[in-house]
């Protein structure tokens, strides 16, 4: 990302005159203002949601930026001659094919200054001349290996992977890119620290998402109910068959967070079968004030889909606990909840 600190600045304008956009909206008068309303409305949101969003990641480019200026947590710094970088700038197109295809994030300009570049690794960014790509440890985009190429010049190459995501319309893929950059010719062994830190070989500082990573921790441990590959280290997805990966930590988290849901799941069904049941029970019949005028056919659909859903609650209930208490995923469970899901979504679909 070149100059991150412009497009910060140009996403925080976008920004405000979508806010303003609003205000104007609202000025005159929200619905009543017809077709320049309709206008100013679209133009609102979406100042406001992509500025926002915009300038939200721009910020944390800057936040790199300036941690690598003042020099916090960097781990090596180096200077690529201006022959070396013509060399690099001339073989980086053919690195994609024995890359497997991944492009580089960073493009290279062509024009050096003849003292070179400055490449500076930092851990949790890269500036290489002025261009800065910030690479958090334990978060998007995941770093999944870490080589140094030798030649003339030697070449970092880190291999990025992004996780699918969903969006209004459909889900996107995951995406598989690569970070490549050269080495100073006296800088090997920086370099070698460079990999070693990004590869995960050094322990990390614990945080809340994860521990060190080096085995000290056992609630750092993430096993593949597929292949049964395991590690210590931070990693989203199997690096054998590509299952999503979970430590005992974010099980135990993840286990909390269905056990509110699935508690509250179970609360409402619950009031909801204990004050409508009897009536349900007895179609046409008075009870506790109230009576249900239906056939008894449906009576006992919406007892069938009061029964679903409380059974959904139950079972997110009993899967959370579990999961808090082992720190582990039940691939079963898993497949028994999808199912449940898909039954109540098809059964609300058809009535």
């Amino acid at each position: 990302m070149r100059n991150p600190h412009r497009g910060r600045t140009i996403a925080l304008w976008g920004l405000g005159l979508g806010a303003l956009s609003l205000i104007a909206w609202l000025w005159l008068g929200a619905g009543d203002s017809g077709g320049v309303g309709v206008a100013l409305l679209f133009f609102g949101f979406a100042g406001v949601i992509f500025g926002g969003m915009v300038a939200f990641f721009q910020h944390q480019n800057v936040r790199a930026t300036q941690a690598l200026a003042r020099g916090e947590d960097i781990i090596a710094r180096w200077r690529v001659e201006a022959e070396d970088w013509q060399r690099f700038v001339a073989q980086d197109p053919q690195w994609s094919s024995h890359a497997q295809g991944r492009l580089n994030e960073f493009s290279p300009s062509e024009t050096v200054e003849p003292d070179g570049v400055e490449v500076i690794v930092g851990k949790a960014g890269v500036q290489i001349g002025d261009s800065i790509h910030r690479l958090p440890l334990r978060s998007t985009p995941e770093i999944t290996e870490a080589r140094l190429h030798d030649g003339t010049p030697p070449v970092i190459e880190l291999l990025l992977y992004y996780p699918p995501y969903a969006t209004r319309f459909d889900m996107r893929p995951a995406r598989y890119t690569a970070l490549r950059f050269p080495v100073g010719q006296r800088a090997l062994a920086e370099a070698r620290q460079v990999v070693a830190h990004f590869r995960g070989d050094l322990p990390g500082e614990p945080n809340f998402f994860h521990g060190r990573g080096d085995g000290t921790d056992p609630e750092d441990l993430s096993k593949c109910y597929n292949c049964g590959y395991e590690t210590h280290k931070f990693r989203s997805h199997c690096p054998k068959c590509g299952t999503t990966l979970q430590s005992r930590r974010w099980s135990r988290r993840f286990g909390l967070v269905l056990v509110i849901c699935g508690a509250i799941v179970c609360g409402l069904m619950g009031y909801v079968v204990w004050d409508m049941g009897p009536a349900l029970i007895n179609p046409g019949a008075p009870s506790s004030g109230t009576r249900f005028s239906g056939t008894p056919a449906k009576a006992r659909m919406i007892l069938a889909i009061f029964g679903a859903v409380l059974a959904f609650g139950l079972t997110a209930l009993g899967y959370g606990l579990w999961q808090m208490i082992t720190g582990r995923r039940s691939k079963r469970v898993i497949y028994f909840v999808v199912a449940l899901a898909a039954f109540l979504v098809l059964l609300a679909y058809v009535l």
